[in-house]
């Protein structure tokens, strides 16, 4: 009997025991307004059907900001998790969307986001939820640039860009890069001459790679936000083959590029990622003028430009190029050169003109 007792004693202490255990596991999800983080997470992060407007969207972007706002850093765990794990789009962009809502106040979960950089699925969300949390992931992300082998090390090397100077000790990680990783030259390029604008440092380094065709974009880009420092190896870059490499020192020469340039002060700065956007149009534009005029024309239009610079360097290089390119700009065939890409030339008519 009293063996019975006993066990009916540890049977009723055990429940009690397991039963607020659960009632812990279920309630460690943060609770809002009645409703856990997830359920508002799930209701508030799903695409807008049909019907939806814009100020549907709207009121459910506020009403997230509101959870995450009063929920605070509390929700942290389950957003790394959620981004970690999960799936689902909805929930990794909700998450993500947490995150930066949070801030600098989201700052305790750099560790984690940083280890999410080692994964190429959720290395593009982590990056931006870093760049969200402020300069305190700076050292993450320069940890990340000099280690890391997979996707997470471009991104990371991108974000490190958007802080602009204040990334400014992951310096010497980038030029180590530049240096001796030509596979990473290209992006690490791009972000150093936005956190190290010493144009006696960065010259030579992007002097290596202006006729690498792997990398010339990135060295292009790089001379170009130089401005004034930059132009005269950009200038001489335009009597390079291929036509690649003149195209990516053209788009840097483009006026509405170089307006943005670090070495001018009158031109509201816009984040990094735009002047990318920038620069790639700009490609784009000196590549089509290329098919339309010519490429040595196209060429030799641009180095004219500079001709008359009131900076002696400038000019002395600008002549240069353009009475390089002057021969060949003179028989030049202004049309597309469909005729050394077989593959591009239009498919010939039927009798009927079709």
């Amino acid at each position: 009997m009293r063996n019975v007792y006993v066990s009916l004693v540890f049977g009723v202490v055990a429940a009690l025991l397991f039963v607020p255990g659960c009632s812990t596991s279920r309630t460690r999800e943060p609770v809002f307004e009645g409703k856990r983080l997830g359920v508002w997470l799930v209701e508030l992060n799903q695409p807008l059907k049909d019907n939806g407007s814009l100020s549907q969207l709207a009121a459910q972007n506020a009403m997230w900001t509101n959870v995450v706002q009063a929920v605070g850093t509390n929700g942290l765990p389950l957003y790394v998790g959620w981004i970690q794990n999960s799936t689902d789009i909805p929930r990794r962009y909700g998450s993500e969307l947490a995150i930066e809502i949070l801030g600098p106040a989201a700052q305790p979960a750099i560790p984690a986001l940083a280890g999410l950089l080692r994964n190429d699925q959720t290395a593009p969300i982590a990056a931006e939820c870093l760049l969200a949390t402020g300069p305190a992931a700076i050292p993450a992300l320069t940890e990340a640039a000099a280690t890391m082998t997979n996707r997470g090390r471009s991104d990371a090397i991108s974000i490190l860009g958007e802080f602009g100077p204040a990334a400014g000790s992951a310096a010497p990680v980038l030029i180590q890069i530049i240096k001796n990783e030509p596979m990473w030259a290209w992006p690490a390029m791009q972000t150093l001459v936005e956190i190290e604008t010493n144009a006696a440092v960065l010259l030579p380094l992007f002097g290596q790679h202006v006729a690498d065709t792997n990398n010339a974009a990135g060295a292009a880009y790089a001379l170009g936000r130089l401005g004034n420092a930059g132009v005269p190896m950009l200038l001489l870059s335009l009597t390079n083959e291929p036509r690649n490499i003149r195209c990516f020192a053209g788009g840097a020469l483009d006026p509405d590029f170089q307006k943005y340039s670090t070495d001018k002060q009158d031109v509201d700065p816009v984040r990094f990622r735009r002047l990318r956007c920038i620069f790639n149009l700009k490609v784009m534009t000196a590549a089509w003028r290329c098919h339309s005029v010519g490429d040595y024309v196209a060429a030799a239009q641009t180095a004219g430009r500079y001709t008359n610079s009131a900076d002696a360097t400038i000019r002395a290089a600008a002549i240069e190029a353009f009475n390089y390119l002057r021969p060949f700009a003179e028989t030049n065939v202004p049309r597309m050169k469909i005729d050394e890409h077989p593959f591009l030339r239009p498919a010939p008519k039927t009798l009927d003109g079709r």
